[in-house]
């Protein structure tokens, strides 16, 4: 191997040490954010290390086909101490920066997703359900009207009936309904953002 490649190796060797560094730094910060199960942890740092040794070889495979030397590994290492010493601080405040970003910009996609889309839903089911109970209510006393001939003539059949069969299963669906009504209300005006 002539001086140029072996200078090109191990300038490509820091450089992997360089971006190692950062790998590591970006995957530990994420670690501590997202507060993973020792178990999931275990398994993302194999991915971890073998992305790592993926990206080493592949780089070496395309230097200088692949040949493994020392100082391959004093490149890396003087990459990573590089990174460690001169960059690190940095990076980190950068990394924190563009994670709190993403975060902020994460909720103002969601309350703008609430607002364009959910609260305009609601308003028209709230709209449309008002609009129902008026209509049944006008419905209702609009039959009340013209049943009430109807009641008065047979209010003397009707009530024996009424009280022995029909009264107590008509109030305990009223309860229930009533029951049913309170918790979905209840639900749509609780989800709120």
């Amino acid at each position: 191997m002539t001086l140029t490649g072996q200078a090109t190796t191990m300038l490509a060797m820091v450089l992997c040490g360089l971006v190692m560094g950062m790998l590591y730094d970006t995957y530990r910060t994420m670690e501590r954010k997202c507060h993973l199960p020792i178990w999931l942890v275990w398994i993302s740092d194999f991915f971890f290390w073998i992305s790592c040794t993926f990206l080493v070889f592949g780089t070496l495979l395309r230097i200088n086909e692949g040949v493994v030397r020392i100082y391959i590994f004093l490149g890396l290492g003087i990459g990573i101490i590089f990174y460690f010493l001169l960059f690190q601080r940095m990076y980190l405040r950068i990394l924190n920066k563009l994670i709190a970003l993403s975060v902020w910009l994460y909720r103002v996609t969601l309350r703008i997703g609430y607002y364009i889309l959910i609260v305009p839903l609601l308003f028209l089911y709230r709209a449309l359900v008002a609009i129902a109970l008026f209509l049944f209510s006008v419905l209702f006393t609009v039959v009340k009207w013209l049943a009430r001939p109807f009641l008065f003539l047979g209010g003397k059949l009707w009530s024996p009936i009424w009280t022995g069969y029909l009264q107590k299963p008509t109030q305990k669906a009223k309860k229930i309904a009533r029951k049913r009504w309170q918790a979905l209300t209840g639900w749509i005006k609780g989800k709120k953002m």
